[in-house]
């Protein structure tokens, strides 16, 4: 009781003072020195996430570059290395620079590269051989310098790709000088398919100034709105100081005639409060002096006999972020807006640990002026309440906010909820789709064994993910990227399931199409050497296995270089790709293959014949084919076809030898007057 009594007393005190204790305005410097202390910390704050905005924007950005062009120098090896580059380099061996550089192959290698990259983004690229020797480059000028000691091209050789972001005033590019272009530096290594070996290393500038600069845009505008939301909030809070100053000034102590009933009932009152878990709290407003309540001390960590008649400033463990609001609930009370004084904020404990508290309190002595002398209230610990609140609160902004669909169905197998992305990906508002099956999705492309397995995963690990085709509203076919997983109360009984999908249709897309570019012929649309070869392979070791025959034809187009010369390369191509559809229409089998090796060189494999006059017939076949004239626009073709075949495994037990016996036999097949086919000559083989 003695502390209670003695607080009474200070305030009596302090009421015969009157108005004498408030002539001056109230001390707010530190207020103002903490409000200026934080602008300055939330600006480098600003300038920092700008950084690190842009910092994360352009690793982006290198990494989709990179990509990009990874997946273009796959595209020009397969087309240009093993028919154009190799044989350049071999041809070039020992040469200097000067004669590299006037070397009679590079128009054309030019005019190949100009293909292959045209609707690209790629600004230059270059061939480094070996040795770092520039072998090849869009600036001719550059071609035949050492670049051995250059990183990138070392991380290449090695077989690392590597990228970075470089400016140049003036650079030297495809359509021409280009000036102020910010570009990616990629180097990726180029690997022989034959040995898995590096082979030589593409260095290639894709021009990244209009990306960067939307970043520099973006980062800006970042910085810009972080300092102008916190001036405003600077502004607002100084604003609503200097009105409290002058209404706390304006107020008169005239709250006095309760005192003597509030000490009579106080014990009873504090002892209430105590039982219900609250802590109380006294505060005396002219002098900061505070009595606490035993449960308040505990509250924040403190002992029975800490704070005793202890002086603190009104705010000095207010959590800084919560301040503003609680100034402002506090004037609200002051000034008469608010009959009653509650206010949620953390709190600071003895230990540093925060604490989310809710204070109520109420005005018990005023001077003459109205000026608040004593102040009686509560603290209660809401920590756990809000700690639940905020989850709720973020787990509802994550499901309403997130790019992937989230739908929510009970045990019935009946949606209950379903977020926007729902009704972006699949078209249904959730109106449409509330209380249905989830099978209303179906796009009827996978078999019931699919989803047996599917919810027999489920019900076993209580997760499932993998991709599935589904029908959206308007009919269309989607692949989606799903994942399913069990929600059990806190009996751990299952309640719901929780399904979360992304729509990866133009994902599998691209994928499907970079697939198609690294292994098919871009001009033709046949298999290319790689993808040919690998078939082969594998048809060889098919072969070995089961004890059976094989053929391989390799065929060369006699005449087609005038072709070139005369009419043209785009006629050139028009006539290969009529070449391809001739071929392919001469093979029956879907086992048989036909592909492009490069130039005006096709090979055919016939899998799983009996004698080498089956191919023999499929080879006639062939050669008459492409014997009969050609038309192309306006002009009439006539070429032919000299065509070599090895048979497996009298002619080669491998592909290297297999290839090596058809390449020999079609070279006999030209040297005897061409149009006509040659069977390989029985050699011996190393076994």
């Amino acid at each position: 009781m003695q502390p209670w009594k003695s607080r009474l007393r200070l305030v009596q005190d302090v009421s015969e003072a009157g108005a004498a204790g408030f002539s001056g305005k109230p001390n707010f410097r530190l207020l103002r020195f903490f409000t200026t202390a934080s602008l300055v910390a939330f600006v480098v704050v600003a300038a920092l996430l700008g950084y690190i905005f842009r910092t994360l924007a352009i690793d982006g950005l290198l990494s989709g570059y990179e990509s990009e062009h990874v997946s273009l120098a796959k595209v020009v090896a397969n087309e240009m290395w093993e028919g154009d580059f190799a044989p350049f380099v071999q041809a070039m061996a020992g040469k200097s620079v000067a004669e590299l550089q006037a070397a009679p192959q590079l128009p054309e290698l030019y005019r190949e590269m100009l293909m292959l990259l045209n609707g690209t983004k790629i600004f230059k690229i270059k061939v480094y051989d070996l040795k770092g020797k520039t072998i090849f480059s869009t600036e001719l000028k550059q071609i035949g310098e050492d670049k051995s000691n250059n990183a990138g091209v070392i991380a290449g050789l090695r077989g690392l790709s590597s990228s970075k972001l470089v400016h140049r005033n003036q650079f030297s590019a495809f359509e021409g000088e280009v000036q102020n272009r910010d570009l990616v530096e990629s180097y990726v290594p180029r690997y022989d398919p034959a040995t898995g070996k590096v082979s030589g290393v593409f260095e290639i500038y894709g021009d990244a100034t209009a990306g960067l600069a939307e970043i520099d845009k973006r980062q800006w505008y970042v910085v810009l709105s972080v300092i102008a939301l916190l001036a405003l909030l600077y502004l607002a809070l100084s604003i609503i100081v200097k009105k409290a100053q002058d209404l706390i000034i304006q107020q008169n102590q005239e709250r006095e005639k309760a005192q003597e009933a509030l000490s009579l009932s106080e014990e009873r009152w504090k002892f209430a409060l105590e039982g219900a878990g609250d802590g109380v709290w006294d505060r005396n407003q002219q002098t900061g002096e505070v009595v606490y309540s035993k449960r308040y001390k505990e509250i924040y960590g403190f002992a029975e006999d800490e704070l005793a008649n202890y002086q603190e400033t009104w705010d000095e463990r207010v959590h800084p972020d919560d301040l503003p609001q609680v100034l402002a609930d506090r004037e609200a009370y002051f000034s008469g807006k608010k009959q009653a004084y509650a206010s949620e904020r953390r709190m600071r404990c003895k230990d540093g640990s925060w604490k989310w508290i809710l204070s109520r309190g109420m005005v018990v002595a005023r001077d003459a002026q109205g000026k608040p002398l004593r102040m009686i209230g509560t603290h209660t610990d809401i920590t756990e309440r809000h700690e639940r609140e905020e989850a709720l609160r973020l787990a509802s902004t994550v499901f309403l906010t997130m790019d992937e669909a989230v739908t929510v169905t009970n045990m019935k197998n009946e949606i209950v909820s379903v977020n926007p992305a729902f009704t972006v990906i699949t078209g249904y508002q959730p109106s449409e789709v509330i209380g249905k099956n989830p099978k209303l999705l179906a796009s009827g492309t996978h078999t019931p064994e699919f989803y047996k397995e599917m919810w027999g995963k489920l019900t076993s690990v209580g997760s499932w993910n993998g991709e599935i085709r589904n029908r959206s509203k308007n009919g269309n076919v989607y692949v989606e990227w799903l994942s399913i997983k069990q929600v059990r109360n806190d009996k751990g009984l299952l309640t719901h399931y929780v399904a979360v999908f992304s729509d990866i249709s133009e994902r599998k897309a691209v994928e499907e199409r970079m697939h198609h570019l690294a292994h098919f012929d871009v001009l033709t649309g046949l298999p290319n050497r790689a993808l040919f070869s690998d078939r082969l392979h594998q048809n060889i070791a098919k072969a070995r296995r089961d004890k059976t025959r094989m053929a391989l034809m390799f065929i060369d187009l006699d005449r087609f270089k005038p072709v070139n010369d005369e009419l043209g390369h785009h006629v050139g191509d028009l006539l290969l790709k009529q070449v391809a559809d001739r071929l392919s229409e001469c093979l029956r089998r879907e086992s048989d293959t036909v592909g492009r090796m490069g130039g005006d060189e096709f090979v055919v494999m016939l899998p799983e014949i009996e004698t080498a006059k089956d191919a023999m017939i499929v080879a006639e076949k062939i050669l008459h084919s492409l014997d009969r004239t050609f038309e192309i626009g306006e002009h009439i073709i006539h070429i032919s076809s000299s065509i070599g075949i090895a048979i497996f495994p009298e002619h080669g037990k491998d592909e290297s030898f297999l290839l090596k016996s058809a390449d020999a036999a079609m070279y006999r097949a030209k040297e005897s007057g061409r149009n006509r086919v040659e069977v390989a000559e029985a050699i011996p083989f190393p076994s």
